[in-house]
């Protein structure tokens, strides 16, 4: 595993100061977990793998430090995130035909009694227009797997035409939590490694598509991947997910 050191100013992506906005949510007082864990890898080069040790709060600079073997991410004297290189490898579940994603939708878990019902990118509570507003619905006779169509809108793009990354980290996080009940026991992600491929365009139908891996006490383990319409792969993640804390 080879060093790194820092592409870009402390507290900086690409030049501009690490703040996430308040409509890039995930619970209503802080961000939305892989926009936060997509923002912060942009300042390491892949691959990385990121660590939540706190609620990313909203419209706060934040301050990442990049050091010789890892990254911090830090809210005054508190540590928000760790992103460190791994060697974890992705593997990603089997794609989902877009008629099958689509019908899937009707049956998506969140839709009553969401924890996060404002969540930028599985929140109902958003307006058409605002946030990802994805569905994951169960995927019949594949246990532990959710799927749900996705195309991205022109407000997402990066100056090179194609989704920005923490877009497509968030398109890759919230459903890896849906493959378990999150109305029952509602969760935030903790960790999170994410392998781009190629970002899609806007207007592009994608399907994202998430499988459980392991569900327990402390919490579960899932794998996602985004793909476009003719099945072939963009991108795929590992998740880990735990129960808030109480504090």
């Amino acid at each position: 595993m080879s060093d790194f050191a820092a592409p870009a100013a402390p507290g900086t992506v690409d030049g501009v100061p690490l703040t996430i906005e308040a409509r890039f949510n995930g619970p209503d007082d802080s961000a939305n977990g892989g926009y936060a864990c997509g923002l912060f890898a942009g300042v390491c080069p892949e691959p990385v793998a990121v660590t939540l040790h706190a609620p990313p709060r909203l419209e706060v600079p934040l301050r990442a430090e990049v050091g010789a073997r890892r990254a911090h991410l830090w809210d005054g004297d508190d540590l928000v995130a760790t992103a460190a290189p791994t060697r974890h490898r992705v593997v990603p579940p089997a794609p989902v035909p877009f008629a099958a994603a689509r019908a899937a939708v009707a049956h998506y878990r969140g839709r009553r009694g969401h924890p996060y019902p404002h969540c930028f990118a599985c929140g109902p509570g958003r307006a058409p227009g605002d946030g990802l507003r994805l569905a994951p619905g169960p995927v019949p006779d594949r246990t532990g797997t959710v799927a749900c169509p996705w195309v991205p809108d022109a407000g997402l793009l990066a100056a090179d035409g194609r989704v920005r990354a923490e877009f497509v980290w968030a398109a890759l996080d919230c459903p890896s939590g849906w493959t378990a009940d999150l109305v029952a026991a509602p969760k935030v992600l903790g960790w999170m490694r994410a392998e781009l491929t190629r970002r899609p365009l806007a207007g592009e139908p994608c399907v994202v598509v998430a499988t459980l891996g392991s569900l327990d006490s402390a919490g579960l383990a899932a794998s996602s991947a985004l793909y476009d319409d003719a099945g072939l792969l963009l991108a795929a993640a590992t998740t880990r997910w735990y129960a808030p804390s109480a504090g």
